[in-house]
């Protein structure tokens, strides 16, 4: 990571502190890194952030997979990915994408972090 722009990093709140690969370690060795940390439930703050999720799990507690109702039916889940790419994962691109352009006036990068059920 020392000569890398991003680093994306996609598990639970934790685990890579555990693995000598947080963003305090890293970006003290590359003070230019864009550190993109997403995960479903964010970094912390609710009763969730350790558990594993999924795009269905995401969609429905964030009160998107109504959305996908047709009538009185019952919401029936997308077969794509609309939890995990239209929400955490484009919340999480675009964040990286505003701190490139950022670090090309500062010189410095950022830690984003983006959740699933954020987005």
């Amino acid at each position: 990571a020392a000569e890398a722009d991003v680093f994306i990093e996609p598990f639970r709140p934790g685990v890579v502190e555990k693995l000598g690969l947080g963003p305090e370690e890293l970006c003290r060795s590359n003070p230019r890194l864009v550190y993109g940390r997403i995960t479903g439930w964010g970094q912390g703050g609710t009763r969730f952030e350790k558990m594993a999720g999924h795009d269905a799990n995401y969609l429905a507690l964030s009160g998107a997979l109504d959305l996908f109702r047709r009538g009185e039916e019952r919401p029936f889940p997308p077969s794509n990915f609309a939890g995990d790419y239209a929400g955490g994962g484009m919340m999480l691109v675009m964040g990286i994408l505003m701190s490139l352009v950022e670090r090309s006036r500062s010189g410095l990068g950022q830690v984003i972090d983006a959740a699933m059920v954020d987005g």
